[in-house]
């Protein structure tokens, strides 16, 4: 009997543990473009819900600038969708990014620096919708 409490506490302390890992501060390292950035621990992290213009068009490097201004240095919250894998096909971390609560995907949309990403459902795609 105590052996089964034991047990259901271990995975009880690993959800969590693993729910903290899908959703944790991390700092940000280098801006890559203005939906892709690194974080201090080395993930690459995708932005989920918007597309930036590509590099090296002006509207690239403007959208990657308003990103670079927005997060490097700074740090920020990562939380994964439910609706969505993990990672993408280029292994990248697919993530909301929140900066003193602010959803900063959002942002990028309302600023005009990406645009909605369609191609998927998320958990945010009728809000995000309403921003194109």
């Amino acid at each position: 009997m105590m052996n089964k409490k034991y047990m259901l506490a271990l995975i009880l302390c690993l959800l969590v543990s693993y729910m903290i890992y899908l959703n944790r501060d991390t700092t940000v390292y280098r801006v890559i473009d203005g939906d892709t950035f690194v974080t201090n621990k080395g993930d690459k992290v995708r932005m989920i819900g918007i597309d930036a213009p590509e590099l090296p068009s002006l509207q690239g490097i403007r959208s990657k600038m308003y990103l670079y201004d927005l997060i490097k240095g700074k740090t920020i919250t990562l939380q994964k969708d439910n609706n969505l894998h993990n990672k993408d096909k280029y292994g990248r971390l697919l993530r909301y990014v929140y900066l003193d609560g602010e959803d900063i995907n959002l942002l990028m949309l309302k600023k005009g620096y990406a645009s909605h990403y369609k191609y998927f459902y998320f958990n945010k795609f009728k809000q995000y919708n309403n921003y194109e």
